[in-house]
């Protein structure tokens, strides 16, 4: 099971872009305040990553909150169909879980054939459990994600002694750091795709980071 897998792609590669717009935020004070800059650097640097460590953590344990639910309902589903006593119930239930997929697009006819496949074979299907070690893996991904961006985002600060000029760095470093989880993300082979979707990721955070500095002064 792959790193990605504990948390979804999408949600795998946006977990950074928390950590990277939550640095972006609080630095924007010393943009805002550039008298005083230096001397609260260090309460700006370490709320900011005390922020993501929250973050980091609430994040974790709703996604993993969410594995046992998503186990549960296939649990309830796989429970009905051996029963096979509340068919109407079983229905709703599985068209509650494909509703977001194409299948919401698909005719009645090929719905209820998908809907006879799975009381069908559900009833055989060993779905396994999540684990506490599956608890722990996830929460822990989701805080070095959320964490570890925000530590690449602040190390300019701690390398660079102007701080102004760490402000510029630490917010292209963030840039760049989103341009790449886009490109990652982007399931598509194709490498124009994949820029693409790393520029549009790199441009919105252009965009966060532009409001952000406007609203910070």
């Amino acid at each position: 099971m792959g790193f990605s897998d504990y948390l979804g792609r999408f949600w795998y590669s946006s977990e950074p872009m928390f950590g990277v717009i939550m640095v972006v935020c609080f630095t924007s004070l010393l943009r805002a305040y550039p008298g005083i800059a230096e001397k609260i650097l260090g309460t700006v640097l370490f709320s900011a990553l005390m922020c993501c460590v929250a973050w980091g953590l609430v994040d974790g344990i709703f996604y993993a909150w969410e594995a046992h639910y998503e186990m549960d309902k296939k649990k309830k589903i796989q429970a009905l169909a051996r029963a096979s006593a509340d068919d109407e119930r079983l229905r709703e239930l599985v068209e509650d879980n494909l509703g977001d997929t194409l299948v919401e697009s698909l005719d009645d006819a090929d719905r209820n054939q998908i809907h006879q496949i799975i009381q069908k074979k559900v009833p055989t299907v060993d779905f396994g459990s999540v684990s506490l070690r599956d608890d722990l893996m996830t929460i822990l991904i989701a805080f070095a994600l959320v964490v570890g961006s925000s530590v690449i985002v602040m190390i300019p600060f701690l390398i660079i002694p102007t701080v102004a000029t760490a402000l510029i760095i630490s917010n292209i470093t963030g840039v760049i750091l989103l341009f790449i989880m886009g490109f990652w993300r982007e399931e598509e082979k194709g490498i124009g795709r994949k820029l693409v979707t790393g520029g549009v990721t790199a441009f919105v955070a252009l965009i966060i980071t532009f409001v952000t500095a406007l609203l910070g002064g």
